[in-house]
């Protein structure tokens, strides 16, 4: 059994999983705890000390969870993305992160991101599959295009739901002047992968699986009822509209959202929508997975 730890800049997940020579995967536990690593690092360019502490807190309960499941320090894995590339001093996390892992957390880059994501949906699918998999994170966007298990073509876009939140909606309910300039940035930083229209989007990550749970009306979350769900482009931008008319504190009252999702699923789920829009997808595909199932 392995253990895959996936720091990102609004959660760090934690996946305790076997795969079998057939490819069959074995989940022993998977767990997305919201640490804020990059909270206010886009503008200041670098982590703060107490975002630090919140995420190395985290990641010290992670490593004492592997080891009640008797994984080995040798079989850990730890992956950091955006939130650590875009700052100037990832090692006030790396360096502590270390001691406590006992190995080094590899620091991938945004392409290598884009692979991983995309792998871990590609591995469910036939090998004539058209596929587009989409993963919003915090700090990043990346979107990838393959047929089958082979990769064509991806990108790693600097727009995720942390990021932008903490630029355009510093107020909730948000400005209808804040939302347009908002929608304008995400289609103009996607412009920069044009696609031809494919009618299926499939999506990872904590915005869109939200998403998910919210249009499902579930109040606690449930990985069996959201992963391999499916919605029309149009309730994504449904729900957003929706979502863009509560105050902060209605937000943080929905149970699938909390304080750690509330301020964050307006942008998260505008970039989901014009994602669709740009891919021309009709329908999304939501996938609970992520790029820690691709490193099992």
């Amino acid at each position: 059994m392995r253990a895959v730890i996936d720091i990102g800049s609004n959660s760090i997940l934690l996946l305790l999983a076997s795969r079998a020579a057939t490819g069959e995967l074995t989940i022993v536990h998977d767990e997305a705890s919201v640490a804020r690593l990059a909270e206010g690092a886009a503008k200041r360019g670098s982590l703060s000390p107490e975002a630090v502490a919140r995420a190395l807190a985290v990641l010290e309960r992670y490593v004492a969870l592997a080891s009640e499941h008797g994984v080995e320090r040798e079989a850990i894995v730890a992956v950091a993305t955006e939130g650590l590339r875009m700052v100037d001093n990832p090692q006030e996390f790396l360096e502590p992160a270390q001691a406590l892992l006992g190995r080094s957390v590899q620091l991938i880059s945004g392409q290598d991101e884009a692979r991983l994501s995309y792998l871990s949906v590609a591995l469910e699918v036939g090998d004539q599959t058209e596929l587009r998999v989409i993963d919003i994170g915090g700090a990043s966007t990346e979107l990838a295009i393959g047929r089958g298990s082979t990769l064509l073509g991806s990108q790693s876009h600097r727009i995720g739901s942390v990021r932008l939140s903490e630029r355009f909606l510093v107020e909730h309910p948000p400005s209808r002047a804040a939302l347009v300039d908002m929608e304008a940035l995400i289609r103009e930083t996607f412009a920069a992968q044009p696609l031809d229209p494919l009618g299926e989007l499939h999506g990872l990550a904590g915005t869109v699986t939200t998403c998910a749970a919210l249009m499902l009306g579930l109040r606690s979350y449930s990985r069996e009822r959201v992963d391999g769900s499916r919605f029309p482009s149009e309730t994504i931008l449904a729900l957003r509209d929706e979502l863009a008319t509560w105050p902060l504190a209605r937000l943080q009252a929905e149970p699938v959202l909390g304080v750690g999702r509330a301020d964050l699923v307006v942008a998260g789920a505008t970039i989901l929508a014009i994602a669709l829009e740009h891919c021309g997808a009709h329908t999304l595909v939501v996938r609970d997975r992520g790029l820690r199932y691709a490193l099992v």
